[in-house]
């Protein structure tokens, strides 16, 4: 933004230098037109030819001090708004802009000024500012058809100015619909921007950013979100591209799936790609939303070969959308005809917690590993001895329900399966096969001491020297 605003104030400038030429070969023998004060002409004309632009500016603000009613106080004002740009002084520069848009309500240079200062103090934080930006913009739009081209100017010079000024406006307007949200405005403004500088870093950025947040997302936006982390880096703005890529790349991956391709566009729009392809948007996949994945998964598989993790997926999405919800409909009445005439599931769980009526397991493989209970079972019967948290064991039962969110299956009329069963005790000189275990199978082992101690299983039991012999179960 600062450059592109920078090369407005450079015309400004040129235009400047141009009349103070002209100015100062007259050597005063003409006076403008409304000037009758030969004094006030020569003021005007030591001023803009003042080569520092800080001391130019003092020396405008002086004379428009001692002349304010001068037929050249509007070129004054907006010499001096130009002049305090070009000594890096914003602040003075917006402060005239007030005085001269006093005077000239629709002078076009002050409402540029204005939007654009507004707009900076707005993205520094000062939310104040963003609505006189926003009205300085509106308002320059509606005037910047009737601004009278100065008359040293050639034509496609003051059209390219125009259009600059117009990228102030529209930046701003943009960057005000991102703060409300609204994102199509902001697209449409940002893409007017952009068109006219490109290296605008703020715009390029924000227009990403407009894309990207809007509905559906706009991959055009991963383009633009390049380019402004290769503006930044060029600008040697490391801690902007830094920033920009965290949000850029994450965006990328929600929408892709992977970071697969980015290193990739980067590195191109790095080496100097201007403009998107006009394909772009096709060359980017969008990854399927679980929720996609799951009405997919419903429609195209054999539900009868899914795992347990598949069928946690379909089911727990399906008060999603309408297609969910007929995806978990079909999901659960193949799950219930698996039970059908009274026949009974068998399910490997991880268990999480226990007592003797009740269990908190977890089913699917990505629960267990993780510890995330997804399956709350009830016992047909009291359950002893306990099975320790994390040992692992098949269970028998009827599904009878489930919960979406966050999810979870119901097993009524539960029973041990037989391989989980406590099996019985032996001498350690000879432990049976079947007891080498680490799943639940605790045992009771009998040291020589006579003394006993609950052991995980047979193996662990017979593993301690002190230990005589086992039995099935923890010991009483």
């Amino acid at each position: 933004m600062t450059l592109r605003f920078l090369s407005l104030v450079l015309c400004l400038v040129l235009v400047v230098v141009g009349e103070g030429a002209h100015a100062q070969q007259s050597q005063s023998t003409s006076l403008p037109p409304g000037v009758t004060n030969p004094a006030e002409y020569k003021s005007y004309v030591s001023a803009i030819n003042t080569q520092d632009a800080t001391k130019r500016a003092q020396a405008l603000e002086v004379f428009l001090a001692w002349y304010p009613g001068s037929a050249l106080r509007l070129q004054a004002f907006e010499q001096a708004m130009a002049a305090w740009q070009a000594a890096n002084n914003p602040v003075k520069a917006d402060a005239v802009a007030v005085r001269l848009l006093q005077v000239d309500p629709n002078n076009v240079q002050a409402l540029a000024n204005r939007a654009y200062s507004g707009r900076t103090q707005a993205m520094a934080g000062d939310a104040n500012a963003l609505s006189p930006a926003v009205d300085a913009a509106q308002r320059g739009i509606g005037a910047l058809p009737k601004w009278q081209k100065p008359g040293n100017m050639s034509d496609p010079d003051f059209t390219r100015l125009k259009m600059q000024i117009l990228a102030v406006f529209d930046g701003t307007l943009g960057f005000a619909a991102l703060q409300s949200k609204d994102y199509a405005k902001a697209r449409n403004h940002f893409l007017e921007a952009v068109s006219v500088e490109p290296d605008s870093l703020p715009d390029a950025y924000q227009l990403s950013v407009a894309l990207l947040e809007g509905k559906p997302i706009d991959p055009l936006g991963f383009w633009y979100g390049a380019r402004a982390i290769a503006i930044a880096r060029a600008a040697k703005n490391d801690a902007a591209a830094a920033e920009i890529e965290k949000y850029a790349a994450g965006r990328y991956r929600h929408y892709h799936g992977s970071d697969e391709g980015w290193d990739k566009l980067v590195a191109r729009l790095a080496a100097g790609e201007k403009r998107p392809p006009d394909n772009f948007g096709a060359t980017i996949t969008r990854a399927m939303s679980p929720s996609e994945t799951a009405v997919q998964m419903a429609a195209a598989s054999d539900l009868n070969t899914l795992s347990f993790s598949d069928w946690e997926l379909i089911l727990s999405h399906r008060d999603d959308s309408a297609d969910n919800r007929a995806a978990a409909e079909k999901m659960w009445k193949a799950i219930v005809e698996k039970q059908h005439d009274g026949a009974r599931l068998k399910l490997p769980v991880k268990v999480i917690k226990a007592s003797s009526e009740r269990l908190e397991v977890a089913l699917a493989e990505g629960n267990q590993s993780r510890d995330v209970v997804d399956l709350e079972i009830q016992m047909a019967y009291p359950l002893r001895p306990l099975p320790a948290p994390g040992t692992t064991i098949f269970i028998i039962g009827t599904l009878s329900d489930y919960k979406p969110m966050p999810f979870r299956f119901f097993l009524t009329k539960a029973e041990l399966a037989e391989e989980s069963m406590p099996v019985a005790g032996g001498a350690c000189a000879d432990p049976r096969p079947q007891m080498c275990t680490r799943e639940y199978r605790p045992a009771c082992g009998l040291q020589r001491d006579g003394s006993r101690k609950t052991y995980g299983n047979a193996c662990s039991a017979c593993a301690d020297s002190e230990v005589v012999s086992q039995a099935a179960g923890a010991c009483p």
